[in-house]
């Protein structure tokens, strides 16, 4: 079977579990061709040198001084969109007319959604962020745009798919639809490999895992370890000060994933695989969410909500008094999550495959394209950067200035 596979490029969450499930439907004999941009593409040269893959150029968020920047990530998204457009569209007719997909899976990814829905190709979406959508409870917003503009990305991201695999680890807290035409399916985070195996070697130790890479959170980070020198803590992924009660490391998958599994509990930001992967290794969490990313603000809620840890807006020593104090009780209520490795995800993923028909593209939907979109694509293309191009220039000039 023949999978176009995209894969959101923004951080390396997307790419690491998506990493596991191709290697998972390579093994049972699938072709994938994946698709993906920015941080996937970094991590595959590393991680999966052999991977089948394009680069689609796609949407990205801007940061400054650690806080998500929701206009300037709006305009940079307007900026790119009339090249990053064209090069999709063009790319868009070579997967249709060379490799012929059987069936599109995405990760929050929008490109390969939406080629699956225009061509009436199957189409799986595994993630985490419609959760944000869908949740009976919600965190506050710690601004006005942080709420609506993650929920607005999110279903202007989402196509409605034949299958939906919505990862969770409080899958208590979601509120699915009672009809939907289409299966939503709730099963645990995917678990890297490596995780999953340094797990049945892991220990509680006498230290604190920190792991954040936003520089501008270095005095805050640096001020809470001084405020507890009774507790030590190990860094990685800022230059910290290194103290009595501080050790800094420097970034190893190796180290880091030795040091998760013998950690008494973690620091780190709302980024739903670190998160995950310390639930799965039963750890502790004290979760700062990147402010402006709500999607971060959920995940730390949860993190609460499920008694695995403690939610702060910022690294209030107030907070992390609380999380110690309780650490104990934390520690007993992440003994009763279960997760049985990632077997529920891939019996019901190859459950799934084994119903689609190869060769199942739609041969009506070829036929227009083969013969009549391609003069479209040539007279659309014309008619944008003749009379549409020129107007769009200007815009963005204006709205960057207001910017």
């Amino acid at each position: 079977m023949k999978i176009i596979y995209g894969v959101g490029g923004h951080g390396n969450g997307h790419i690491t579990r998506s990493t596991h499930v191709i290697n998972f439907l390579e093994k049972n004999g699938c072709k994938v061709k994946i698709l993906t941009y920015g941080q996937g593409i970094k991590y595959l040269n590393i991680v999966k040198k052999d991977a089948d893959y394009h680069d689609i150029s796609g949407f990205d968020i801007i940061y400054k001084d650690g806080v998500v920047r929701n206009y300037r990530t709006f305009y940079e998204f307007l900026k790119r969109l009339p090249l990053n457009t064209t090069k999709q569209f063009i790319y868009f007719f070579k997967m249709l007319y060379q490799y012929k997909p059987d069936l599109v899976i995405s990760d929050f990814e929008p490109f390969s959604q939406i080629f699956a829905k225009t061509v009436g190709v199957p189409l799986i979406n595994i993630d985490n962020n419609i959760t944000v959508n869908i949740l009976k409870e919600i965190p506050d917003e710690t601004s006005f745009t942080e709420k609506y503009f993650t929920q607005l990305v999110i279903k202007l991201v989402e196509r409605k798919a034949n299958y939906h695999f919505v990862l969770s680890f409080a899958d208590k807290f979601i509120d699915l639809p009672k009809e939907s035409k289409y299966k939503v399916i709730i099963v645990p985070p995917i678990i890297r490999r490596e995780v999953i195996e340094i797990a049945k070697k892991k220990e509680d130790g006498d230290f604190i895992l920190i792991y954040q890479t936003s520089k501008s959170l270095i005095e805050k980070i640096n001020e809470l370890t001084k405020s507890f020198p009774e507790v030590k803590f190990v860094s990685y992924g800022l230059d910290l000060e290194e103290r009595k009660n501080l050790k800094k490391e420097n970034f190893s998958r190796e180290n880091f994933l030795e040091d998760l599994s013998k950690c008494k509990g973690v620091i780190t930001n709302g980024g739903f695989t670190l998160i995950s992967e310390s639930i799965y290794l039963k750890k502790p969490i004290f979760s700062v969410p990147i402010k402006g990313q709500y999607e971060q603000r959920v995940n730390s809620f949860l993190v609460e909500k499920m008694g695995y840890g403690k939610s702060s807006l910022d690294f209030s020593t107030n907070d992390f008094k609380i999380f110690l104090r309780n650490i104990e009780d934390y520690k007993k209520n992440l003994e009763n999550y279960i997760q049985d490795e990632n077997k529920i995800f891939e019996s019901k993923l190859l459950k799934i495959i084994s119903k689609i028909e190869p060769g199942s593209l739609n041969r009506f939907y070829e036929t227009i394209f083969i013969t009549v979109i391609p003069v479209i694509q040539l007279n659309l293309l014309k008619f944008f950067f003749a009379k549409i191009f020129p107007i769009y220039k200007k815009q963005i000039k204006r709205l960057r200035n207001i910017i």
